[in-house]
């Protein structure tokens, strides 16, 4: 038997342990669908009674270009896509204003109160009826949702160049990027101009190289900011 008998509990330092099969997401980088990094897994938050992991505990970074500070939040599993070849954790829709607007994680406040307050940050309205005990545990119908389906970490990710906007049309991928998505591109580009210029075989291969045939400029950029990151 666990030591701790609340039903939500860290999943280190308890008597459980991930599922065979399943892998083990601690120490994952955390990333937006282009790639921004976000922070890192550092623990996941295990439900006792049904076996199932609920959170992840994120260990967010400071970022000026997501206007992200350092502290340590709560994300509902259902909401991570695994993309496994990188040991990557995308939130493919999750905002920066949804990041800052969480509660910091701490697991002496881990109850019914700050669970409310996650899932209504994530767009959640059915929770008024849920006890307000900051201390209590939750019921199982609370999890009866897709924030906490383990099932959606293995769906495809969605690629942003194949958003169709009203008129049906698919928009131009270079005006669809923000403009730090867009000042990162063309930075890439001038570093490519200088690289492809020189006969210095070194700085060729340093560069990110020139864009992969069928490669979308949201996806150009996602791979070479994860190159920049494992630099540093």
């Amino acid at each position: 038997m666990a030591k701790n008998t609340k039903r939500l509990q860290e999943l280190r330092g308890s008597d459980f342990e991930v599922a065979k099969g399943q892998p083990d997401i601690r120490g994952w980088e955390v990333r937006d669908n282009l790639g921004h990094l976000i922070g890192k897994v550092s623990e996941l938050i295990f439900d006792s009674r049904a076996h199932k992991v609920r959170y992840m505990v994120v260990n967010i970074v400071d970022s000026k270009e997501l206007q992200l500070e350092k502290r340590t939040v709560l994300i509902p599993i259902g909401l991570a896509i695994l993309e496994h070849k990188n040991d990557d954790v995308i939130l493919e829709s999750i905002t920066p204003f949804q990041l800052r607007a969480l509660p910091r994680y701490s697991i002496d406040d881990l109850g019914t109160r700050s669970e409310r307050a996650i899932s209504e940050v994530f767009g959640r309205k059915d929770t008024k009826g849920v006890s307000s005990d900051a201390d209590a545990d939750l019921g199982e119908e609370f999890y009866e949702h897709d924030q906490f389906n383990e099932e959606n970490m293995n769906r495809p990710r969605s690629k942003p160049s194949s958003i169709v906007m009203d008129d049906g049309m698919p928009p131009p991928s270079r005006s669809n990027l923000s403009e730090s998505d867009a000042n990162f591109l063309r930075h890439e580009e001038e570093k490519r101009a200088v690289a492809n210029a020189s006969s210095d075989n070194t700085s060729i291969r340093d560069n990110e190289g020139p864009q992969l045939k069928g490669e979308t400029d949201e996806e150009y950029i996602r791979r070479a900011r994860k190159n920049l990151d494992n630099r540093k």
